[in-house]
């Protein structure tokens, strides 16, 4: 097989998963134990990081596997079915699992927590696609495996845009309890694929992480770090505002704010991606248009030349003639004095008639 060809296939933007790995990696306390890998593929994530560990991993493809076998001689890796967890319990004390699959990792993620011996802390890698599934159907499943509909627009949008903050989160954290987060992160990929990865530690252990102390089994949901300015940074391009981008990576719209002020080359980025953001709008309207779009062209034409396309049914306000409007300057204050002094007028002869047809008592 083809090594490249493989690559290729299995992984895009591969350079950007393998920076969101070895930040986590090197926020956590030194890891001893070995590293559980399904999906391997042909090896190129392991091969890159994490050679020098002892690593056991899989993939249902048996072809890939001797690729991943070929590449890290080290490591154990077999042909079996990821989503459920192929080793036996005693094979090792694992202090990483990396779950890069095409869509779905939480089969996998739930059987390797359930069968698996792992330290005292772990750190954990995901690759998602369900939002994909969200957006074109409204059919995906949770974490937890059950299968959900989302049956209006409203609902699709709801549930796309907020679906690690409200259905990956939540779930991750009371299903791993007693353990801790002690950290997490993630990015977005065209908008639709999910990456990310968290710290966890058993309780007594939740507030050793490289950086900044905090709470134990804190989720450092405000560390604006590199990685979350690029989610952000993605999320823009893709279109949303920038509170709704600051809700998305975990962060308070204050918080870009401030790394605006005091990074001119940061606040530079983020115009940047609005402007490819309307960029892309431009494009959609103009590849409407060519296509016959008869209302993307009239805005496209109005908009672009207004002067030569000008939509005549317009209306415009102008003086006679077409001239400028003439404007008259009035005593506001003498007129209305002169209106209820005509009014008080009025009133006076509809309850005295006779002070005003000439006859006397």
């Amino acid at each position: 097989m083809d090594v490249k060809q493989s690559e290729k296939k299995q992984h895009v933007e591969f350079q950007r998963k393998i920076k969101l790995r070895k930040g986590l990696i090197e926020k956590a306390s030194k890891l001893t134990g070995a590293y559980y890998v399904p999906f391997i593929g042909d090896g190129d994530i392991a091969f890159e990081l994490y050679q020098g560990n002892k690593i056991h991993g899989a993939d249902i493809d048996p072809a890939m596997v001797e690729t991943a076998k070929s590449r890290l001689p080290d490591a154990e890796i077999i042909a079996a079915d990821c989503d459920k967890y192929p080793f036996k319990k005693s094979i090792a004390t694992f202090n990483l699992a990396d779950f890069d699959s095409y869509s779905y990792p939480y089969d996998s993620f739930r059987n390797f927590w359930e069968e698996a011996k792992f330290g005292s802390q772990c750190v954990l890698f995901f690759t998602d696609g369900q939002r994909q599934a969200i957006i074109r159907t409204g059919h995906y499943r949770t974490p937890g495996g059950k299968k959900v509909k989302a049956k209006t627009v409203t609902e699709k949008r709801e549930a796309y845009n907020f679906y690690f903050n409200k259905t990956v989160l939540p779930w991750f954290k009371e299903y791993i309890k007693p353990w801790k987060v002690v950290y997490i992160t993630k990015y977005l990929r065209s908008a639709s694929m999910c990456y990310w990865g968290a710290i966890i530690a058993r309780e007594q252990r939740a507030s050793k992480v490289k950086g900044k102390p905090g709470k134990a089994g804190e989720v450092h949901r405000n560390k604006f770090d590199s990685i979350k300015k690029d989610e952000y940074l993605a999320l823009l391009r893709q279109g949303h505002t920038r509170g709704l981008a600051a809700s998305l990576v975990g962060i308070h719209r204050a918080t870009v704010s401030i790394h605006m002020k005091k990074d001119s080359g940061f606040a530079e980025a983020v115009s940047e991606a609005e402007s490819d953001a309307i960029g892309k709008v431009e494009n959609a309207l103009f590849e409407a248009a060519i296509s016959g779009n008869v209302t993307a062209i009239q805005v496209y034409l109005y908009n672009r030349e207004p002067e030569r396309w000008a939509d005549r049914r317009n209306i415009r306000l102008a003086g006679e003639g077409g001239g400028p409007i003439e404007v008259k300057e009035i005593d506001a204050k003498a007129k209305l004095i002169s209106i209820i002094a005509g009014m008080s007028a009025r009133i006076r002869e509809v309850e005295n008639p006779q002070l005003t047809d000439g006859k006397g008592s």
